[in-house]
């Protein structure tokens, strides 16, 4: 079978065409700005993959594997951005073609226009490419192979089985909360077969196709990451037992800011039109039962209790549900009166617009100080300066072209596994700590314990500079000349 784009009808193959230039075009005017902080945090511990001390060599963090190994294939921020763009296209095109099986041309136009404008909002964190962006287009077309695998049954409908569970399960090895493939392929099973007690046998034998592409792929996986370092037991504990230990820490650390962001997230979810989609999907699903709605709410369902589930309520989060809610919008295309849909639609798109419109005009500042301290010691340090961000910020680390011998990139890592710092406070103290140290959110925030650190500090380094609000620490030892930091942003 040929998956084609949207089926043979030229008006269908113009306007995905279309809606994918006005995506490129959007996508790349924000190419150029300064990395964020998962950007270049995974981009250091892919390049630094290999056997070593921790999870992934010489550094820790409780992602997948595969997710590392994109980061260690992409090398830079610029490569990294334009796979997530080539992401974004791949998801549009599965998406079309997901609709295109369950309900042809005019759902195809819908669920491709969606698609690609939600991948054109910054307030899904689009400017910059993260896990839930490269996961969807293995998301969208395991949505496409399932459909028609479930819907055209035919002779190689256990082949797009497996396929679809090969496509799921990366989605999983990019980040593990990321089950779509399987939840839209487990609902609309049951739901078939609710409805068709004779298809019990050959719904069974899909997905029991699709399972073993599933667990063929996680086994793959597991072997290729062990061959590198990361052995089974390993990721379980940082993809498990972590994410139980970190919600614990987040529940009893958060602030005003952690409920600040849930605000932000439920605004961002109501007005970019994913509020509607999720309630008429819901609505739909309950009156009409139709198997394909009925699994595509459920997605939807999922996808959105596991963004406020996390806790942290990060926006791109949000970018999770945009194969299903596409999807939804496809399906409900053609049941939703003509003049609610205009509405509804054109809300949606001023909405996109002028959150666009905003960004461009007032580009978010996020990442501008962790560009202009990392370059800062970029100019002032030496070839081999090592240095340790005080807590988390990679990005100053990426800006300055520097490792870090402390394995945590990240806050959080820091204040689950080491809060009261003798692991960093060891390696401050040990003969190959970092040449510079920089407080960037202040040694007593997060509720962190500080005496070891300030204890290691006073042993062995110097306070030299205020970069952006940002201490400065150089080790007593080193003799270096700084530099004129650029203006603070």
């Amino acid at each position: 079978m040929t998956l084609k784009l949207a089926g043979s009808s030229f008006g269908v193959r113009a306007s995905v065409v279309a809606v994918l230039a006005v995506m490129i075009a959007v996508r790349l005017a924000f190419l150029g700005l300064p990395s964020g902080r998962d950007e270049a945090g995974f981009l250091i511990v892919g390049d630094a993959w290999g056997h070593g001390p921790a999870l992934y060599g010489d550094y820790w963090v409780d992602r997948p594997p595969l997710l590392v190994a994109i980061m260690d294939f992409a090398g830079s921020v610029t490569a990294l951005r334009l796979l997530g763009l080539l992401a974004s296209v791949l998801m549009v095109l599965g998406v079309c073609r997901a609709a295109y099986v369950a309900r042809g041309p005019g759902a195809a136009r819908w669920a491709a226009g969606t698609a690609a404008l939600m991948a054109t909002a910054p307030w899904f964190g689009i400017v910059r490419t993260n896990g839930e962006m490269l996961a969807s287009p293995f998301v969208a077309w395991g949505f496409a192979l399932t459909l028609q695998a479930l819907l055209r049954p035919g002779p190689r409908s256990r082949w797009l089985a497996l396929a679809a569970g090969v496509l799921a399960a990366c989605a999983g090895l990019i980040k593990q909360t990321i089950a779509d493939g399987l939840v839209l392929a487990v609902v609309l099973g049951i739901a078939i077969v609710w409805q068709q007690r004779s298809r019990r046998r050959e719904v069974g034998g899909v997905l029991a196709a699709g399972a073993v592409g599933f667990v063929v792929t996680l086994a793959v996986a597991l072997v290729a990451a062990a061959t590198r370092g990361t052995s089974a037991p390993e990721l379980f504990d940082a993809l498990v037992t972590f994410r139980a230990e970190a919600g614990e820490v987040i529940r009893r650390s958060a602030s005003g800011a952690t409920a600040h962001r849930l605000w932000v997230l439920a605004a961002t979810w109501a007005g970019s039109g994913l509020a509607v989609i999720t309630v008429l999907a819901g609505w739909h699903a309950v009156r009409r039962r139709e198997p394909v709605m009925i699994a595509t709410f459920g997605v939807l369902v999922l996808v959105t209790g596991t963004a406020i589930l996390g806790g942290s309520y990060w926006g791109h989060y949000l970018l999770q549900l945009v194969p299903a809610a596409a999807l939804a919008t496809g399906l409900l295309a053609d049941r939703v009166a003509p003049p609610v849909r205009a509405v509804l639609a054109t809300l949606v798109v001023a909405a996109t617009l002028g959150n666009l419109a905003w960004n461009v005009v007032a580009p978010p500042h996020e990442g501008r100080t962790a560009e202009v301290v990392g370059t800062w010691l970029r100019h002032t340090g030496h070839p081999g300066d090592t240095a340790v961000i005080a807590y988390g910020q990679p990005n100053v680390l990426g800006n300055a072209g520097m490792s870090s011998p402390y394995p945590y990139l990240w806050s959080l890592p820091v204040r689950t596994l080491d809060p009261d710092l003798a692991e960093l406070a060891a390696v401050l103290d040990g003969p190959d700590r970092p040449t510079w140290v920089v407080d960037w959110s202040g040694i007593r925030s997060w509720g962190i314990d500080p005496v070891r650190l300030t204890g290691a500090l006073g042993r062995h380094y110097r306070h030299v500079a205020e970069i952006c609000g940002r201490s400065v620490w150089l080790d007593a030892t080193a003799r270096r000349t700084l530099s004129t930091p650029a203006a603070c942003p």
